[in-house]
């Protein structure tokens, strides 16, 4: 909704404007969108004027609290109010896409702020989160492997529930009785590579794995359109904010960037499912004093779960019976 609107703006910004160009995105709460001479947006929210707080200067964020300012409207008249301005020193788009997208998520739900102070929390939480995207690994490929379990479930938001909300989690999906780990490649053989303790995990754990096939094709989707459609099946507006930011850490800015349109092999080829006590694993004996085995396994002779089993599996629901 604000990519677009800023877009929009850029398209229709007067050539005589020397301030703020903008439009109201939702008048029942006072929030503006608008966009200065270098097409940096500028998010505005009514406040109160005796609401004041200091200021806030972030790398490439800026929040002003409670300003007088005049917006130019589309109509060549002017707007004027008291508003806090959360501002973007950025015009790249793949970056103000992210940014606008974040503001969307923490601002523009049913639950907007009323205050400066909650402003300035979800701005710093925003912070800490651009933080963790600068510093995550990418892995686009895997990524919309795990996007595509959730989008295929029966229940997109039970099974955005539960998604592991860290990047490093052993395990993917971690339900009532069972994890899964999923494994995406490009290759045409179900190669991955496995840790031997998340297949072998210590106690009665129940581990399965879902092994996805992907292929380019033009009539796949980007790894942000599958992001958006997901994001459109959640409610829950806190699991959206936690859903939207771990594909942000797990994808970063990347993850509006590329135009890579993927999709599964084939409806029947695409993914497979398999029990972790087939997965053929390295011998190490009791006691023997090596950690952390990593090894590549090829699934492709291996036989996979159907029927009940895949269907559970599938919806991230009960444990699946197999044998």
């Amino acid at each position: 909704m604000l990519f677009q609107a800023y877009t929009a703006l850029l398209d229709n910004f007067p050539s005589e404007c020397s301030g703020l160009f903008g439009d109201e995105i939702r008048a029942d709460i006072g929030l503006w969108l608008a966009v200065d001479e270098n097409a940096f947006p500028s998010f505005l929210l009514a406040m109160q004027p005796a609401d004041l707080r200091s200021d806030i200067e972030l790398r490439f964020v800026g929040v002003q609290f409670s300003r007088e300012c005049s917006i130019t409207l589309s109509n060549g008249q002017n707007s004027t109010g008291t508003f806090t301005i959360i501002r973007l020193e950025e015009n790249d788009p793949d970056l103000v896409r992210v940014f606008l997208r974040l503001l969307e998520e923490a601002f523009c739900g049913d639950d907007v702020p009323s205050t400066n102070r909650s402003v300035a929390e979800r701005i710093l939480e925003l912070a800490d989160l651009f933080r963790q995207i600068e510093n995550s690994s990418k892995d686009l490929i895997g990524l919309w492997g795990e996007l595509l379990i959730i989008e295929q479930a029966q229940s997109s938001e039970a099974a955005a529930r539960c998604w592991c909300l860290h990047k490093n989690s052993k395990y993917d999906f971690v339900c009532d009785a069972f994890v899964l780990e999923v494994k995406t490649t490009l290759k045409a053989s179900r190669e991955h590579s496995f840790a031997l303790d998340q297949l072998r995990p210590s106690g009665d754990l129940a581990v399965f794995v879902a092994s996805i096939r992907l292929t380019e094709a033009h009539g796949g989707r980007t790894i942000f359109e599958l992001v958006d459609e997901i994001l459109d099946r959640l409610g829950d507006a806190e699991l959206r904010k936690a859903f939207l930011g771990l594909c942000m850490i797990k994808g970063g800015t990347d993850l509006y960037k590329s135009n890579i349109k993927l999709q599964p092999l084939s409806r029947t080829a695409g993914i497979a499912y398999f029990a972790s006590e087939d997965i053929p694993v390295p011998e190490v004996s009791i006691g023997a004093p090596i950690s952390n085995v990593r090894f590549d396994v090829c699934l492709d002779a291996l036989s996979e779960l159907a029927g009940d089993a895949r269907t559970r599996l599938m919806n991230l629901s009960i444990q699946p019976s197999h044998g």
